[in-house]
């Protein structure tokens, strides 16, 4: 086994199936037969021209998969285990010796926009990943099991707002990463509400468990404010927008935090009054990524079925139809799509 079939992006609208090589295991690697690859936003921005990293470009890192073979030097995963495929860290420097390997020069070295020499390289049969970045899923579906990564982003954001059970939390729309972080929210007890424009993605957030859905097209600030009367403690925006983050402030509690989840293409600032800050003590965080430990736990919520993360996978395409799938993504508002090699 010398070359494998990868999906790369060559250019805008452009994928093309090409064979490239295995690579060889370094000390402490280990080589995953990819199960299933979702395609993020991400990548859809980069094969409609939105966003430009360079092309070729290989995309994936939503993975999930079985290890087939291990360097000599790998203890913490086994030939045979399936997989999660996760962020790795140094483990000597600065943070992550404070519990905050995010921050890490490591953390992209495997997995995202950072690592190889094309892109994240998850769109393909075969995937070199270091121990540390594996996580075991059990018997859980490839399909399902790769969205750790996007999950393990919503549990991130999560835990880095301090949501805890009793808070109450609103989240602004209801996508893939939307719905994902409402179902953490839920998950952790926290009294949540969704707002977005499409009546049909709101039945779905009803159907998997969001207990209260907004339907707003436009300020959604009175419909929030009548449903959690005095404001929320947590507000989440999955909409990189500049009059989404304006409204997220005008719902908050005092000591409430707004996590600014999305980005923004175009970048679009807002404003903030200070005084306000001061006087209302709240905080206003980013989320992106995540820490091992956040892949960890969603990777172990996927294991024990503690999640239904049916709603997110929309549909699947074999590898060799990754311009078709790309070609629907691009087409519609959709949820995940997941290539199978």
């Amino acid at each position: 086994m010398n070359t494998m079939k990868a999906a790369v992006i060559t250019g805008v609208g452009e994928v093309e199936i090409q064979d490239i090589p295995v690579p060889e295991l370094g000390s402490k690697e280990v080589l995953v037969k990819i199960g299933a690859a979702s395609i993020c936003s991400w990548e859809q921005r980069t094969f409609i021209g939105k966003q430009k990293p360079g092309f070729p470009f290989l995309g994936g890192h939503e993975n999930a998969g079985e290890v087939v073979a291990v360097a000599p030097d790998v203890t913490m995963v086994a030939v045979g285990d399936r997989v999660t495929l996760g962020p790795t860290k140094c483990g000597k420097c600065r943070p992550c010796l404070r519990g905050q390997d995010k921050a890490c020069v490591e953390h992209f070295k495997y997995f995202s926009l950072k690592g190889g020499d094309l892109g994240p390289g998850g769109f393909l049969e075969y995937k070199v990943h270091r121990e540390d970045g594996c996580f075991t899923v059990g018997d859980a579906p490839y399909e399902l099991a790769c969205l750790a990564e996007p999950l393990s982003c919503a549990v991130h954001g999560v835990r880095l707002m301090g949501m805890k059970k009793g808070d109450t939390a609103v989240v602004f729309g209801a996508g893939p990463m939307g719905l994902l972080n409402a179902m953490v929210l839920v998950n952790a007890g926290v009294d949540t509400a969704i707002v977005d424009m499409d009546e049909e993605r709101l039945a779905l957030a009803r159907k998997y468990g969001v207990p209260r859905t907004i339907l707003s097209s436009g300020d959604a600030v009175d419909a929030i404010l009548s449903e959690f009367p005095g404001g929320v403690d947590g507000v989440v925006t999955a909409i990189g927008s500049k009059a989404v983050n304006e409204q997220g402030l005008k719902v908050l509690q005092p000591r409430g935090t707004l996590c600014l989840f999305a980005s923004a293409h175009p970048v679009e600032p807002f404003e903030i009054d200070p005084n306000w800050v001061h006087n209302s003590e709240v905080r206003i965080i980013g989320a992106v990524s995540a820490d091992l430990e956040d892949h960890k736990r969603a990777t172990d919520m996927i294991a024990a079925g503690e999640i239904d993360l049916t709603p997110i996978m929309e549909k699947t395409f074999p590898l060799a139809e990754a311009q078709a799938a790309f070609e629907y993504l691009s087409a519609k508002p959709s949820y995940r799509v997941a290539l199978i090699p």
